[in-house]
């Protein structure tokens, strides 16, 4: 039997406990509304400061677009437009383009420079623009493309790039990169200049005469073409990512007769070609007559090199949408297919390289692939791992090779477009560099036996940029290779910056897809840390030129080096091609776009 006491200490401790359980609900209930409302307060300061970036690049482009058109029409009322009437700066002058000492090669190099201090208002801006419009007879190409928002309030701050190309009324071809900081202001919408700043630049002129085209004449009647498969077969339809579509074809050169004189082979989305270099400045198509098939489509890369350590480089033909083939060259100007037992691998092949990474004598292949359109798309616009992996092929001799990728850990998950070998740390073995497009390239460390190592973060030869190929050579002179690698740079680049950025990542919270991009935050975050949200300066900024500081790291100098001009650059290699001593630098760009053909 329950004691009187004891019932009635519980009736009065019910009130009590439900009194706190009350309170503690209520206080709870308080506390996620708080939260709430400062998850709330942070999401919407982000979404405005996104918003307020938005515009503010818009405006920009809208500023530059006035002036770089106007440039291109000779028309000074219309740069003049873009700049505030009330314009005046203190102690910065104008620019001057101050000659370098001359070439034996007649080209003449200018330098833009500040000239000696003084303040300029409007008018005496307009004298300068009136001179520069008056020296140029006719434009070619002019874009003013902006380089990155570095403020977005009032007045908005802006770094640019003024890219001129044409011809002067002395008859010779100019060409001008210079790069500016800018500060606008906004007058009835209307983005007016009120500050501009030199930060460097050059002016390259010359008779234009340096190359002359003589494909005609020399025989060259290559056209190539797409890749058929992705149209006539339904198992190829690329109806996931379509512009893969286009990415096929590719050129190389060498002497595969050995008799001194490089020979062209054109690897195409169509047939492919051979054409035999007569020593007499023209070529003959020899594909079928060297042994090689007529129909060889979906060809990405011709790799010649050889194999088989008889002195003759073979051919290994990669391919995108048919498996990959390789050809034994016979030594007599003719090759046959030792494709069936040499063990090649899976197509979707972008690129490849050989090198003999195990110093075993004999050179392997490193086949980059890409992503298959069929049913795939780039996972984010910054990060893309989920490509069909790279496949590094050991050679055991006689045309037989074994996939020890794995093993070796150079599967690399980017969307690979180029690949380069050398022993950078010269410590006796070779080293790949591997360049993906939608970001993240890497260095992988030859650790001397059998496997690599990324140091691509601890090398800082980390590069987010959206990679198309990558070369090894000295640029520096300093007895170092450095890295140079092409990459897409776009006037858009400003869209990646850290407002933008976390919008995109609320976005991906908000529509659920959070879970698939979360592997690539969470490796973005491994290389970058708290500052992770400066991954956007990188995306689209261009090629990127690392040079070796000779203890395992690697500084970027492009941008003040002058080697990441605007443009989409899908392949570049380095030579001397003046005979100077030192190595310059040949990178080539298109586009594939539709109503506007010359950003992303």
């Amino acid at each position: 039997m329950v004691s009187v006491s004891k019932y009635n200490s519980v009736e009065k401790a019910v009130p009590k406990l439900f009194s706190f359980s009350r309170r503690f609900w209520i206080i709870l209930a308080a506390v996620f509304l708080v939260g709430v409302g400062v998850v709330w307060l942070q999401v919407h300061r982000m979404n405005t400061h996104a918003v307020q970036h938005a515009s503010a690049g818009k405006s920009a482009i809208k500023m530059l677009g006035e002036i770089s058109g106007g440039i291109a029409e000779k028309d000074l009322s219309r740069i003049m437009g873009a700049f505030h009437d009330a314009y005046r700066q203190q102690d910065t002058g104008l620019w001057l383009e101050q000659r370098r000492p001359d070439r034996e090669d007649g080209i003449q190099v200018f330098d833009w420079v500040r000239e000696p201090d003084r303040t300029v208002d409007k008018e005496a801006l307009q004298e300068w623009w009136s001179r520069y419009l008056a020296a140029i007879d006719s434009v070619q190409l002019c874009k003013f493309k902006l380089a990155s928002l570095e403020t977005t309030g009032e007045p908005a701050g802006i770094r640019a790039t003024l890219w001129v190309r044409g011809t002067r009324v002395s008859g010779e071809v100019f060409e001008t990169q210079a790069r500016f900081r800018l500060s606008l202001t906004q007058i009835d919408r209307d983005p007016k200049v009120i500050d501009w700043n030199l930060l460097g630049g050059t002016t390259v002129i010359g008779v234009g005469k340096g190359f002359t085209n003589t494909t005609e004449e020399a025989g060259i009647q290559f056209l190539a073409t797409r890749n058929a498969t992705f149209d006539e077969d339904p198992d190829w339809q690329p109806q996931i990512f379509g512009i893969a579509k286009y990415s096929s074809a590719g050129v190389t050169t060498v002497d595969y007769d050995n008799d001194g004189w490089y020979d062209i082979f054109f690897a195409n989305g169509g047939s492919a070609a051979l054409y035999r270099n007569n020593g007499d400045g023209t070529f003959e198509d020899v594909t079928t007559q060297a042994g090689l098939p007529g129909d060889m489509i979906a060809g990405n890369v011709a790799l010649f090199v050889d194999l088989d350590n008889d002195g003759f480089k073979d051919l290994f033909y990669g391919r995108f949408t048919h498996d990959n083939l390789l050809f034994r060259n016979n030594g007599d100007g003719s090759f046959t297919d030792v494709t069936r037992d040499a063990g090649l691998g899976r197509p979707i092949v972008a690129v490849a390289s050989a090198s003999d990474y195990d110093n075993d004598g004999d050179l392997d292949l490193y086949l980059g692939r890409y992503l298959d359109p069929r049913k795939n798309i780039p996972t984010t616009i910054f990060y893309t791992r989920n490509s069909e992996g790279n496949s590094l092929l050991r050679n055991d001799g006689n045309f037989r090779f074994t996939d020890v990728t794995e093993e070796a850990g150079v599967r690399e998950g980017g969307l690979t477009l180029g690949t380069a070998w050398s022993d950078y740390d010269r410590d006796g073995d070779q080293d790949l560099y591997v360049a993906n497009d939608f970001g993240r390239n890497a260095l992988l460390r030859n650790n001397g036996d059998g496997t690599f190592k990324d140091i691509s973060h601890d090398s800082d030869a980390m590069d987010l940029g959206y990679g198309m190929s990558a070369t090894f050579a000295d640029a520096n002179n300093d007895g170092l290779l450095d890295i140079y690698v092409a990459n897409v740079h776009s006037s858009n680049r400003w869209f990646g910056q850290a407002p933008i950025l976390y919008n995109y990542v609320m976005t991906s919270i908000k529509q659920g897809t959070i879970y698939e991009d979360f592997p690539a935050y969470r490796d973005i975050f491994k290389i970058l840390g708290m500052e992770w949200s400066s991954a956007g300066d990188y995306l689209i900024k261009g090629n990127s030129l690392l040079l070796n500081d000779g203890k395992g790291g690697f500084d970027d100098v492009a941008e003040l080096a002058g080697a990441n001009p605007f443009g989409w650059y899908w392949s570049s290699t380095l030579f001397d091609y003046d005979n100077d001593g030192r190595q310059d630098i040949y990178t080539v760009n298109g586009f594939v776009s539709g109503k506007v053909t010359d950003d992303l």
